[in-house]
């Protein structure tokens, strides 16, 4: 396959994983929730927790690596070469963020820890939303230099790169929601999803139509 067959195919496998992930039933998790509460609903949902883990942490991790990796090449060679390693640099610190976020919560499915009432599941789970944070500022500098790369070399349609420019600003606003309460933060965060889903699926939609 060329550059464009596997911008096309990891850009598409990320937003599979992330739409079935999303669809599969784990209950509710809050750090607001005592370390017991946390424990119930664990061990209710800990199969389904464990493949949400591996779909939306791990595949999805690798699969945005690999996505921008394909996309530093094929702007690489048209364009500022700087830039396009800024996008696979930015695309594989989210894939690895994304990844040890997947150990972290692999922990908090470990049977063994999930038996034991002393296990800090309040703590593991801030540490993972903390951590979501830098993932979301990773996300946020892949989209706009991606955007940025298809403005100039309009490899990619101009409303696809405003959409990233747009998505960028509000993954930024959104990962300041895990640091500060508040109710319009968190309303972006929560926007910020879909939008990075459909920025993705259309980069890679580009890439198929290109192809052809």
């Amino acid at each position: 396959m060329n550059k464009r067959n596997w911008l096309a195919f990891f850009g598409f496998l990320y937003v599979v994983v992330w739409v079935v992930g999303l669809l599969i039933p784990t209950g509710t998790l809050s750090p607001s929730m005592s370390n017991a509460e946390l424990q119930q609903v664990l061990l209710a949902h800990q199969l389904a927790r464990l493949i949400q883990v591996y779909l939306i942490d791990g595949i999805a991790g690798i699969s945005i690596i690999l996505f921008a990796v394909a996309a530093a090449s094929l702007f690489q060679s048209v364009e500022d070469k700087n830039l396009a390693r800024l996008v696979m640099s930015t695309g594989v610190v989210a894939g690895t963020i994304s990844l040890v976020q997947a150990g972290v919560q692999q922990t908090l499915v470990n049977t063994d820890l999930l038996a034991s009432a002393e296990t800090p599941f309040r703590t593991l789970l801030v540490l993972v939303n903390q951590i979501d944070t830098f993932k979301l500022m990773a996300l946020a500098l892949l989209s706009i230099s991606t955007s940025i790369l298809g403005l100039r070399t309009r490899l990619i349609p101009a409303w696809i790169n405003w959409l990233g420019i747009i998505l960028a600003i509000a993954l930024l606003l959104g990962g300041f929601s895990f640091a500060f309460a508040n109710s319009m933060l968190t309303a972006v965060l929560f926007a910020s999803l879909p939008m990075l889903l459909i920025w993705v699926g259309a980069v890679s939609a580009t890439g198929m139509r290109q192809v052809k």
